[in-house]
């Protein structure tokens, strides 16, 4: 039986090649390396003065020692490219890596790198469910890595409320088609193609009265209530948003996926990940 791979992200900085010795060592075995560095990290430009020179320097340094050390253990290191937004940036690039290896489980390092990157791939770590850890350095230059603790279950409820899902999936493609097309689609639009499908999710504990006995079997009915609660749920939880829609349109309402809805339906679309 195949072990299970186990991706290792990591922010680009002076240190990162040190983390990385840390993190091979304490964590399970790593199959894949990905180091995540700022765009503006492999180039100078003319308002860098001498100090942040050094440090680019010194960074690019450690991401090579990195590297060395990761083709030592025979395993794949990766750079990555991320520019501004880093956010949206780095949503991409994960979305690519869950793609390659959908049941892979993940790990990230957010030790070196700017404010930004580390605040994105913190972020992604929520989504994925995936340990995040920071590496503490003493004045004696050694390291000591420290969980992040993280709240959770990841990748909102989708996997539990299928209706998130069928509304992403409607929001990211056009019906009968694979590839990815994400497009601006009408309230109304939505909750006929919804409706069809709806599945109802019950609250645990709470009881409802006997319905009436009726032939044949029981068609679930999307009310305009319940379908409100969950675009503002998915809204919140940043899965989806509103835009304007067409001129002609200004009384109905139009909303679009977001790249973190992006990911979170690739994600619940993949296997189920083994611990």
């Amino acid at each position: 039986m195949d072990r299970q791979e186990h991706i290792h992200i990591v922010s680009a900085g002076d240190h990162v090649h040190e983390a990385y010795a840390i993190a091979v060592r304490d964590l399970r075995m790593i199959t894949h390396t990905y180091v995540f560095a700022d765009t503006d990290l492999y180039s100078n430009a003319a308002r860098d003065d001498e100090r942040v020179k050094a440090y680019k320097a010194a960074a690019r340094e450690a991401v090579n020692r990195l590297k060395e050390h990761a083709a030592s253990l025979k395993t794949p290191a990766h750079l990555v490219s991320i520019s501004s937004p880093a956010l949206d940036a780095v949503v991409q690039a994960i979305m690519k890596i869950v793609s390659d290896h959908p049941a892979a489980m993940f790990s990230f390092d957010l030790t070196g790198g700017s404010k930004d990157l580390s605040l994105a791939l913190s972020t992604v770590s929520l989504w994925l469910g995936g340990d995040a850890y920071y590496t503490f350095f003493d004045r004696k230059g050694e390291g000591s890595p420290a969980l992040l603790p993280v709240p959770g279950p990841a990748v909102a409820n989708i996997p539990v409320n299928q209706n998130y899902g069928r509304i992403l999936a409607l929001l990211y493609r056009a019906p009968g088609k694979q590839e990815r097309s994400p497009r601006l689609l009408p309230r109304s639009y939505l909750h006929t193609q919804l409706e069809s499908f709806y599945v109802p999710v019950r609250k645990k504990g709470v009881k409802s009265a006997a319905p009436p006995a009726r032939k044949g079997p029981a068609v679930p009915r999307l009310s305009q209530g319940t379908f409100t609660n969950l675009l503002s749920a998915m809204e919140a939880g940043n899965l989806i948003r509103q835009e304007p829609g067409p001129e002609k349109s200004r009384r109905e309402k139009y909303f679009r996926i977001t790249l973190a809805g992006e990911l979170a339906l690739l994600l619940s679309e993949t296997k189920p990940r083994k611990r």
